[in-house]
């Protein structure tokens, strides 16, 4: 693999070759190609390699250490000719004996990446020639291009920290993982050197008696020489070497060594390894964010020291100071230089001083003063969090060419540019929580302090709140003014006892309560219920103006709540009451109106964010927001009062927008055209003259403007339904009838009526899209799956038809099967009658059921009723015709749990694709099941598909079937690897996978991996993950963040809110939204449609709706079609209880 084109090579600086070092290098080259040592690597790059080294080749006679576990790291290796032994030192003998890990042989280039000390001891076997490669340039040169070509040059390098990860916890998993080691020479393996107190005693004694020489001569078996290059000799004969003190690790550093990470619990401290700016294991919260600030005040100051110096503040100098406006500029600049590239929208100021407040609220930054709300303006801060690198960092803003520090622990490559990953990461994290931490401080301020965008920001994240759900847009509005923030850090604090006067409406944010009452004993405590996040108590008291009915303590630390306060609070129901119209007909509502606020009426329907919407004026005459009605009622409505304002130039009304993707859960398509032709073809309300000599001209023009009027609003309606739906509305057959019945009217009236011309023009303009849009419908039947395969000839990004058919094997407890093609518009009744004939049940004419059963033995009867059978069954489900006494006999079989390497064909993908053509294919994939996906199925699915007979969600069913698939893989492809090494490197794989898709913005890819890998079978397996590299540890973390469920999934909704479409969203979660939705509001309100429910169900399905926009060329298109094959069907294991037994056989159960 050649350097890429326009690579130069790198600057080594200081060991810039002279001419005679360059002869040197390039006699140095030849031979090392001459004995076929790292032969295939380009001239250009070994060139760089041993640019950087000492360039003499050192010759080490046999039995000599070279270096000892915990020894500083100064020098990466590469070995020319002879032979080293990697082994762990045992806890009887430092020096010498220890476990077996690894020998390694001429072309062998090793050393440590990221460790500060070696996490092995390494000695000489066979006489050997190597050069030593100074580690830190050897860095500089891995992390511009081993870095980015790891996959080819992976084959030469030994990371000694990866091989004591995969091998040293080996002998006591042998009897699980079946490996064994065929070196050349057995050493005795030794047990676990800190598995208990008295070894790790034992192991502390050693290291000091190792000080004397004595020791090492009475319990050294062999002739140890201990490497030293002050004694090499070209003969070999080596002088014997005592080492000193500066050679023996301390206890401390034998802390940070990777052994003993390895058997002990790994150490929360922070290290400094190798890179300087890398994280640590993953860790609680106070420990990630203490790394953030680090992070952040090393890139300040390295890259702009200038921010921090002396400032004069109210009559006061200030030593070492920032002030707040320029940093919020810095970390906006920071953010957009890291972020913006994989998140395609900026983050906006308030957003940046929401995360400094974050890092004020944990005393990573503080003011000179200590005020506690974070100020962009010219106002000082200073950091306050302790840096163990202080001094090298004071010396670096000094004197930027300095690379040292005693005991060279720190790497020096700072001048080289921070790790992007590690950069991302932290602005990923600290972005994630700014948010949090902005919303706090703004709900600390008093109301009359609160800024309209902080308003906007505080509304914005109500809406989210489980409790506040079934309020109006306007009530949340108003409490967004009034609402508090409060905190309680002790367990067991009572907030109000029973009796008391109710003076606040609590909301809780963070942490749980225990409500108990006097006399009524439930629990030991008293407590007769618990409440949670998302929950509200106290309201009742403050309605009724009664005393408090139960007792409310803490059950955790550190609880957040919202709270409204009393006069607030009634305040705002007068409010709404007094702002709430209702019209009658007949002495009942039929419509309830609720009046908006005139500082919001910019807004239409007052639902979104102001700023989605510039060009909506105050000229818009919609003051109304529709809260409850009858279903004509509110259409309506729509058509006296909003259709009119329509324009292809402005956003639409959220309204009309949200009747029209909602109407089909209260009113039928059938009754919604009967009622538009109704209002079509209306006449003039007029009385007739008495004297029978018809109208005057003047209510002869009234007439004919109302008709004319009232046929244009319907076309427009028409118009506008077509828009909002797009193919979906052609899909329905009632829909298409009546665009035809209206053509007709309208070509009729524009013979008869002037003024009909723009109202032919607009049903003309339908009538050509709808022709367009059926040519692509009037097709032949595509087969979609296959006995349970994706198809190849599957229609997608085209929606899945009823016509289209499915290959699907039945068959019956008698061991016959049969494969019929069905089609989706088939029901469970048809596939049966279907099949009789050709099962011949002997008792033909008794009454047979159809049953899938699954893996795990789950059974579900279908109702004959069901349609579209094939896509809602599991991945390797069977359908069986039964009797009804034979549904309990059914059993899963054999071949429904099979393992791939039983499958003599089976080649794993990994084998075949790399992991980003991997990400690429997954990603055009599932984007062209999410284009054939249209959001009347979301509804579907959610009410219940009895509600809607003749429909389905086939297309949903395909989309989530395969969200299933993909979890399943990941776990099914890891547990079925036969080695650890080969597990670790799927495992990798996987999550390198889930970043490209996160790239991507495939979020249905990253999360079905993210939950797969999280299940049980994976994340049990200790040693599997303590091998994984902690870049990837990292990389997983985050990915495992988003997926937090805590505030309604608010991590991963503010991801969403910073990405451009075209997304793959998290489709799961929208099912979770609409349930949510559906089952937490009434559907109708004494006959009256609530339509503040259906404004939350259209916001999801808006959502859903939005993520398709330009998504078309989402991809490049595909250059090897079999490529796309490859990812189309995965084979997997979807039994858990099957998975968690090859879990155990990887791992042991844990005692």
């Amino acid at each position: 693999m050649p350097i890429p084109p326009g690579y130069n090579g790198y600057n080594i600086g200081q060991y810039q070759t002279s001419y005679q070092q360059k002869s040197i290098v390039e006699e140095l080259m030849k031979k090392l190609k001459k004995n076929g040592i790292l032969s295939n690597v380009s001239d250009n790059l070994l060139y760089q390699i041993l640019s950087c080294s000492e360039m003499i080749p050192e010759r080490v006679s046999g039995k000599v250490i070279l270096f000892q576990q915990g020894d500083p790291v100064s020098s990466w290796y590469l070995l020319i000719s002879g032979q080293i032994e990697l082994y762990l030192p045992s806890s009887c003998n430092l020096i010498y004996s220890g476990y077996h890990l690894k020998t390694l042989n001429s072309g062998a280039l090793f050393g440590e990446l990221q460790l500060l000390t070696h996490s092995c001891s390494g000695r000489v076997k066979k006489v050997a020639e190597f050069i030593k490669i100074h580690h830190s340039h050897f860095l500089k040169i891995y992390n511009y291009i081993f870095f980015k070509h790891a996959d080819y040059l992976q084959q030469y390098l030994t990371i000694m920290q990866d091989i004591v990860n995969e091998k040293g916890q080996i002998k006591q998993n042998s009897s699980n993982e079946g490996l064994s080691f065929n070196d050349e020479e057995d050493i005795p393996p030794f047990n676990n050197i800190l598995t208990s107190p008295s070894q790790q005693n034992n192991y502390q004694k050693n290291i000091n008696n190792i000080m004397d020489s004595s020791f090492i001569q009475q319990n050294n078996p062999y002739d140890i020489q201990r490497y030293s290059p002050n004694f090499i000799t070209n003969s070999g004969r080596n002088k014997r070497f005592l080492p000193d003190s500066n050679c023996i690790p301390s206890i401390g550093q034998q802390k940070h060594s990777m052994v003993n990470e390895s058997y002990e619990q790994p150490t929360e401290t922070w290290n400094a390894n190798g890179n300087v700016f890398e994280f640590s294991k993953p860790m609680n919260m106070e420990k990630q964010i203490i790394e953030i600030g680090l992070l952040l005040k090393r890139t300040m100051e390295v890259e702009s020291s200038e921010l921090m110096q002396s400032r004069t503040y109210q009559q006061r100098v200030f030593e070492n100071v920032m002030f707040g406006s320029e940093i919020v500029d810095w970390l906006e600049e920071l953010t957009d230089r890291y972020l913006n590239s994989s998140t395609n929208n900026s983050f906006n100021r308030s957003h940046i001083v929401g995360m400094w407040q974050y890092l004020l609220e944990n005393n990573i930054i503080s003011h000179v003063t200590n005020e506690l709300q974070f100020k962009d303006c010219r106002i000082p801060y200073r950091w306050t969090i302790d840096d163990p690198l202080e001094k090298f960092f004071n010396k670096k803003m000094i004197r930027h060419d300095y690379e040292d520090m005693s005991g060279q622990f720190v790497q020096p490559l700072i001048n080289e540019g921070l790790n992007e990953l590690d950069m991302k990461q932290a602005l990923f994290h600290l972005s994630s929580l700014g948010p949090d931490a902005l919303f706090r401080m703004i709900l600390n301020k008093p109301s009359q302090e609160r800024s309209p965008e902080e308003l906007q920001f505080v509304y914005s994240e109500l809406l989210h709140l489980k409790a506040l759900s079934h309020l109006s847009t306007m009530v949340k509005r108003e409490l967004a003014s009034v609402i508090h923030f409060e905190q309680h850090p002790n367990a067991g604090t009572i907030l109000f006892r029973q009796g008391d006067e109710g003076k606040s409406w609590y909301i809780i944010l963070k942490g749980s309560v225990d409500v108990s009452i006097h006399g009524k004993v439930i629990s030991k405590k008293g407590i007769v219920n618990t409440l949670h996040e998302g929950d509200d108590f106290g309201k009742l008291a403050l309605v009724n103006d009664s005393p408090r009915a139960a007792t409310i303590a803490l059950r955790e630390d550190n609880s957040q709540f919202l709270r409204v306060d009393k006069h607030d609070f009634n305040r705002i129901l007068r409010d709404a009451e007094a702002n709430t119209v209702r019209l009658n007909e007949h002495g009942k509502d039929v419509l309830v109106l609720e009046k908006v606020n005139i500082s919001y009426k910019n807004n239409i329907d007052f639902g979104n964010d102001l700023s989605s919407y510039p060009n909506i004026t105050s000229q818009t005459h919609c003051c109304y927001s529709v809260m409850a009605g009858q279903p004509e009622k509110m259409l309506e409505y729509i058509l006296e009062t909003r259709i009119d304002a329509v324009n292809d130039d402005e956003p639409l009304d959220t309204f009309l927008e949200d009747f029209i993707l909602t109407h089909i859960i209260y009113f039928h398509t059938n009754l919604l055209c009967s009622y538009l032709k109704d209002y079509y073809m209306r006449k003039s309300y007029l009385p007739t003259r008495i004297d029978g000599r018809g109208f005057h001209s003047i209510d002869n023009d009234i007439d004919l403007e109302q008709r004319l009027i009232a046929k244009r609003r319907v076309v427009w309606f028409i118009k506008v339904w077509q828009d909002v739906l797009q193919t979906s509305f052609f899909l329905d057959k009632i829909a298409n009838s009546f665009v035809e019945e209206i053509n007709s009217c309208v070509l009729e009236d524009s013979q008869n009526l002037p003024g009909m011309q723009m109202v032919l023009e607009k049903m003309r303009q339908i009538k050509r899209i709808k022709e367009n849009v059926m040519k692509r419908l009037n097709r032949h039947p595509a087969l979609l799956l296959n006995c349970g395969a994706y198809s190849d000839q599957a229609p997608a990004p085209q929606s899945a038809l009823q016509i289209d058919i499915c290959n699907q094997t039945i068959y019956t407890t008698e061991n016959t099967y049969v494969t019929i093609t069905v089609s989706l518009d088939k029901t469970a009744n048809d596939i049966i009658e279907v099949c009789k004939p050709r099962l011949r049940f002997k008792d033909n004419y008794e009454q047979k059921f159809l049953v899938e059963v699954k893996s795990n033995g789950n059974r579900v009867v279908f109702n004959g009723t069901d349609i579209s059978i094939p896509t809602v069954i599991s991945h390797n489900s069977k359908l069986y015709i039964v009797n009804k006494e034979e549904i309990d006999t059914l059993i899963p079989t054999e071949d429904q749990n099979r393992i791939t390497w039983d499958i003599p064909t089976y080649v794993s993908i990994f084998d075949r694709l790399r992991c980003s053509e991997i990400a690429q294919q997954l990603t055009q994939f599932h984007n062209q099941l999410f284009e054939a996906t249209n959001e009347h199925e979301l509804i579907i699915n959610v009410l219940g598909r009895d509600k809607f007979p003749g429909q389905s969600c086939s297309n949903l069913d395909i989309l989530m079937r395969r969200f299933n698939e993909m979890q399943y893989w990941a776990v099914t492809e890891i547990l079925l690897q036969r080695c650890h090494a080969r597990r670790v490197e799927i495992l990798r794989k996987f999550i390198k996978i889930a970043n490209y898709c996160k790239e991507n913005n495939d979020l249905l890819s990253l999360f079905a991996i993210t939950l797969g890998l999280s299940s049980a079978p994976i994340s049990r397996l200790n040693i599997l993950w303590k091998s994984l590299p902690q870049k990837f540890s990292r990389q997983y973390a985050g990915f495992e963040s988003l997926l937090d469920p805590s505030r309604n999934h608010r991590s991963y909704r503010i991801f969403m809110s910073k990405l451009t479409p075209p997304i793959i969203p998290f489709v799961p979660l929208l099912l979770k939204d609409l349930t949510f939705t559906h089952e937490g509001n009434k559907t109708y309100y004494t006959g009256l449609v609530n339509f503040e429910k259906m404004h939350m169900i259209a916001n999801v399905l808006r959502s859903f709706k939005n993520c398709k926009a330009s998504s078309l060329g989402f991809i490049p298109a595909v250059k090897k079609p079999e490529q796309m094959h490859w990812v189309k069907n995965f084979i997997i294991i979807d039994n858990p209880k099957k998975l968690m037994e090859l879990s155990y056989q990887v791992e042991g159960r844990k005692i």
